[in-house]
């Protein structure tokens, strides 16, 4: 994952404490899932006191279809795709995860709340 790209999160990982939480696109089966981009943690939803996973032996896989969500074409989703979520859509409305845009492995150089 390139430090510069442009990537939406909806907060910081309470698994590390540090990582923000990116929504990521799995580039086989476009499921998007939560990836702190610190730890590595991942969410299926918006339910994040659920128990995370963790990628095992170096990969991490989309829980979905089990392709890898580090390697091309997996890819920090966009503002557009980020509209077909309904499960992120539900959790933005009804105030359960703040949507923010930021740089990779940076969020706060470019923070700017931008609702898809």
């Amino acid at each position: 994952m390139s430090a510069k790209q442009t990537m939406y999160y909806v907060g910081f990982c309470r698994v590390c404490k540090t990582g923000p939480l990116g929504l990521r696109r799995c580039g086989q089966c476009e499921n998007v899932v939560l990836l702190c981009d610190e730890c590595d943690a991942t969410w299926s939803n918006a339910d994040l006191a659920a128990p995370p996973q963790y990628a095992k032996d170096g990969e991490l896989p989309c829980p979905k279809c089990k392709a890898s969500l580090v390697e091309s074409p997996s890819h920090w989703a966009t503002a557009e795709q980020l509209q077909e979520i309904d499960w992120l859509q539900e959790a933005i409305n009804g105030g359960l995860l703040e949507l923010k845009q930021g740089i990779a492995f940076t969020p706060d150089a470019a923070d700017e709340s931008s609702p898809p």
